[in-house]
């Protein structure tokens, strides 16, 4: 009884702890609390810092402003923290016009948060127009890049009313959309709205601009001057042909961008790769060879001359039924090279310096600044903020007894839904919503003698001072390209003309190359030598020290060659190149890891010594490049051992130990030179290249011609590398290295080691005898005395080392050990004297 009782007991404490376990288990995992919200812009930024994440409160004020531009952030995320700078810069240019915002959309609990959870990558910059959906960047992330998308965006229409303004518009641009609208107003121009919306969106994929959007709003215009009957109609304009938008098809943006998108064709582009892992360059390198232009762009500029000078060429280059109209094209471009004048702009940049210094902007920038600091303070610091922010949601969930700031009178109207943003600004309201008897009453006062003594502006049309007149936009639009002019002058100044006009060579080369020649006709394509210049140091070019960070070079990736423009680039030199390309007379330029800049700033710079220490540890392996292989392999008087390896060979990493500590054991051969080299990022000529890694390559001293690959069947470890580089080595060159094996001790017993060498002495006496057997036959010649002789001293220093290694039970001894080192020292120099003496009778024979 006692003991079935005993037993129910431990069954039921079995059960209980049972269901304790599991409840711990089942509750939900505690999560620290996230850390505080801090400002993420300084409080003096004309940037808004919604860093709490108000979402309801950035749109409220976003939708005051025709232009809106939000940066979504992390303030973790190192990409924000970069872009923040730049965001700013962008912020002082165009605060006059745009509002900016940065929000907090990562905070955990934020309204941003709540809304856009699914963010997989921070920051987001988006422009919002007034009315419409926002138009996302997602281009390079600098300043001079964003203002030209905000300037697309500002200025997303050209108008235009006669073929010389398409001409021109061809000239700054490889392709142009026309809309013709019959424009009489925006709700009774059919098609109006919807070519706006295509301009706007296309600046998602294109935020460069690089296709321009222009339109003709008068019938008459349209039919006189470009033969179109048909509104709405557009029609894309290209470097060989102009496509009309199909009548069958719905005059819809989505429609119309498809269209552009399946129609497009340039002779050259700007190519921007995103940054990331991605198939921007594939395409191109797949169909053929492509010529690249790495040069610097300014984003303030629409006009770029070297970008210029390989369109004309590379228009030329795709002519080939000679078209009259890419003919006129590669005409107008030669004019505008030939027709420009540095003086001309160096006094413009002068002229504008001028003019913006009398223009005085100071009391606008000081009103703004005055109200941005007020409103920085509304959003995120005062009590009232949390009220209206949240809409009394905090009211409601914590109750007017836990939270002081839910202590309102009834009468205040807290949770009407107002704009905290106007509110301050409103001199009768700025009491009545005030809520917190806690809060800074000085600060309110201050602002309200602000707002008091403040005297408004008005503008009246008869006026001067009216904004909206023409003499003012006129004024305004020659201050802003000014103020562009002296902004992109600092960012970057390009080059403005063609060498080979200035040295007056009137001797132009004529283009034989041309697309229908071959099959594989080149591409060519533009990179931004200032952002992608880790491109062009991976094709081996420091792009950042040519002159004008310049360079032009053709890559054929079928061939896996690379040919690069050696001379300075003007037209001439640029035909030259294509020709011999054409003709196949181009020498193939071969990289060299030394050139990229990380090699130089961030790779040791410490040369290995010559002297080493044979009783240190420490072994240094010289790091070849392209430029020094081919001296240091073809040395006579050196055997050279070279590993090739990859920084994408996870193996290579492995074998390294066992290459080092082979070299450490013959470290002290002065015979013996143990290297390495990238085989990736140095290019070598083909007889000396290696397709897979790691790879080992012998090349025996005075007779490089019998060279040898390590079997890659065999398993490369400590042995039979040691056995590798044994085998291809002379006799005598062999008993020295297995002298320094034995006395640096390689897992083998010392007695064993010795017989070993003895051995090998034997054999090395057998084989020098029957070869002084064989040089008795001859007649005596100098050549055959020489010979005979250094027969002799090797026989009389192979039979020296044997004799020694009798009465030698262990090589570690360092006696023992240097006296043969010097003996194999007094060998070589011995040897080294015969033949320089042997050099030297030939050449009195011959004389």
């Amino acid at each position: 009884m006692h003991l079935y009782l005993r037993e129910t007991i431990c069954l039921l404490i079995l059960i209980l702890l049972s269901i304790v376990f599991a409840g711990l288990h089942s509750s939900p995992p505690r999560i620290s609390r996230p850390p505080i919200a801090k400002p993420f812009f300084n409080e003096n930024s004309v940037v808004i810092d919604f860093y709490k994440g108000q979402m309801s409160s950035m749109i409220e004020q976003a939708s005051l402003t025709d232009v809106s531009f939000i940066m979504y952030y992390a303030p973790w995320d190192a990409e924000s923290q970069i872009i923040r700078n730049e965001f700013e810069i962008v912020a002082e240019y165009y605060h006059k016009q745009i509002f900016f915002a940065a929000i907090n959309c990562w905070h955990p609990g934020s309204e941003c948060r709540a809304q856009y959870s699914k963010i997989q990558s921070y920051p987001v910059l988006v422009v919002y127009p007034s009315k419409g959906p926002g138009v996302q960047y997602k281009g390079i992330n600098t300043a001079p890049y964003i203002i030209r998308y905000l300037d697309g965006f500002l200025n997303p229409i050209r108008r235009i009313s006669t073929t010389k303004d398409l001409s021109n518009l061809l000239l700054e641009s490889e392709s142009v959309f026309v809309g013709f609208i019959d424009f009489n107003g925006l709700s009774t121009s059919p098609g109006y709205r919807e070519f706006y919306k295509t301009a706007i969106k296309t600046l998602e994929k294109d935020p460069n601009r690089d296709t321009i959007f222009a339109i003709v709003t008068d019938k008459q215009t349209s039919i006189r001057e470009f033969n179109i009957e048909q509104f709405p109609s557009g029609c894309l304009y290209l470097w060989n042909e102009s496509l009309i938008y199909p009548n069958d098809k719905l005059w819809t943006s989505v429609n119309i961008i498809k269209w552009i998108d399946t129609s497009l064709h340039k002779v050259i582009t700007w190519l921007q790769p995103p940054g990331i892992k991605s198939l921007t360059l594939a395409p191109y390198l797949h169909d053929g060879p492509v010529l690249f232009l790495f040069t610097p762009r300014n984003p303030y500029f629409k006009k770029n001359f070297n970008y210029n000078l390989i369109r004309e060429i590379a228009l030329e280059y795709y002519n080939c039924d000679d078209d009259i109209w890419p003919k006129g094209l590669v005409q107008l471009l030669k004019i505008k090279r030939r027709n420009i004048n540095p003086n001309n702009y160096d006094k413009k940049i002068n002229e504008c310096i001028n003019l913006l210094s009398k223009i005085n902007d100071n009391n606008d920038d000081d009103d703004y600044q005055q109200n941005i600091l007020p409103i920085q303070k509304w959003i995120n610091d005062s009590c009232c903020s949390k009220i209206f922010m949240n809409k009394c949601l905090s009211c409601e969930s914590t109750g007017s007894m836990i939270n002081d700031v839910c202590k309102i009178k009834k009468n205040y109207q807290i949770c009407s839904k107002n704009d905290v943003f106007n509110i301050i600004n409103n001199e009768n309201n700025i009491n009545k919503h005030y809520c917190c008897d806690d809060y800074h009453n000085d600060n309110i006062k201050n602002h309200q003698n602000t707002v008091n003594n403040k005297k408004l502006k008005i503008s009246m049309l008869p006026n001067e001072n009216d904004t909206k007149s023409a003499i003012q936009i006129e004024k305004y639009k020659i201050k802003e390209n000014c103020q562009r002019l002296i902004v992109g002058d600092n960012y970057y100044r390009t080059k403005l003309t063609d060498e080979s006009l200035l040295n007056n060579d009137k001797l132009n080369i004529e283009l034989t190359a041309s697309a229908c020649s071959t099959n594989r006709s080149l591409a060519f394509i533009a990179v931004d030598s200032l952002h992608y210049y880790h491109f062009a140091e991976g094709l081996g070019i420091d792009i950042l020290k040519m002159k004008d960070k310049t360079s032009v070079i053709i890559i054929d990736s079928l061939q896996e060659s690379q040919y690069q423009l050696s001379k300075n680039l003007t037209r001439n030199t640029l035909v030259k190149f294509l020709n011999n390309y054409s003709n196949g007379l181009l020498k193939r330029t071969l990289r060299s890891d030394s050139s990229r800049r990380y090699a130089r700033d961030f790779k040791s710079s410490k040369k290995c010594s010559n002297n080493n220490n044979s009783n240190s540890m420490n072994i240094c392996i010289p790091e070849l490049t392209t430029d020094t292989f081919l001296p240091t392999i073809l040395d006579n008087n050196k055997n050279v051992i070279v590993f090739y390896h990859s920084p994408y060979c996870a193996f290579c990493s492995a074998i390294s130990y066992v290459y080092l500590t082979v070299a450490h054991y013959l470290s002290s051969m002065n015979n013996l030179y143990f290297v390495r080299i990238d085989g990736d990022n140095n290019d070598l000529p083909w007889e000396y290249s290696m397709n897979r890694y790691p790879s080992i390559l012998f090349f025996p001293a005075k007779r490089k011609e019998d060279s040898t690959v390590y079997p890659f069947s065999l398993p490369i470890t400590i042995s039979n590398l040691l056995n590798f580089i044994l085998q291809n080595l002379n006799n005598d060159l062999r008993i020295e290295a297995l002298i320094h094996v034995c006395h640096k001790g390689a897992g083998v017993s010392p007695i064993n080691c010795i017989l070993k060498i003895r051995h090998l002495c034997i054999d090395t006496i057998q084989s020098l005898l029957i070869k002084h057997r064989k040089l008795l036959r001859y007649k005596l010649t100098n050549n055959l005395i020489t010979k005979k002789r250094i027969n002799y001293i090797k026989l009389d220093f192979i039979r020296d080392i044997h004799l020694i290694l009798n009465s030698v039970n262990d090589l570690s001894n360092n006696d023992k050990y240097n006296l043969l080192i010097n003996k194999f020292s007094n060998y070589y120099s011995n040897l080294k004297s015969i033949e320089s003496n042997k050099n030297t009778i030939i050449v009195k024979d011959e004389l």
